[in-house]
C-alpha cells in the first residue's frame, strides 16, 4: 500500500510566530486585516511569499527591507486579538490579485 500524502495542517487561532502568514486571510476579516497591517507597515496581505514563509520567517527576510523590520511575536499577538474582534467575513473577502493568481499558476503548492 503507497504512503497516503499528508494534508496541510488547517489554519487556525491562535496564530504564532511559526504559523504560515497566510493563514490570517483565512481567519481574519479581509477589511479588518488590511487595515491593521496598513497601521503596522506590514506588506503581507496578498503577498505571494506568504503562502510559505511563516511570520517569523518574514520578519527576518523583510529587516533592513524598505519597510523596516517587525516583531513577529508582537504581530501576531496583534492578529489573534484582531481575530478575536473581526473573524474571517465573506463579505470583505478580497480576491487574489492577477500577479498572485499568475504565480500561483506557475508555481503551484505541492
Amino acid at each position: 500500500m503507497a504512503d497516503e500524502e499528508e494534508s496541510p495542517p488547517e489554519p487556525k487561532l491562535p496564530l504564532t510566530v511559526d504559523s504560515p502568514v497566510v493563514w490570517a486571510e483565512f481567519l481574519i476579516d479581509h477589511k479588518a486585516l488590511r487595515e491593521f497591517y496598513k497601521a503596522n507597515n506590514v506588506m503581507c496581505f496578498d503577498c505571494c511569499a506568504a503562502e510559505v514563509e511563516t511570520f517569523a520567517q518574514g520578519a527576518k527576510v523583510h529587516e533592513g527591507g524598505p519597510h523596516g523590520a517587525f516583531d513577529p511575536q508582537k504581530l501576531v499577538d496583534g492578529l489573534n486579538e484582531l481575530a478575536k474582534k473581526h473573524p474571517f467575513d465573506e463579505k470583505t473577502y478580497v480576491p487574489q490579485t492577477l500577479m498572485r493568481r499568475v504565480v500561483d499558476l506557475l508555481f503551484p503548492s505541492s
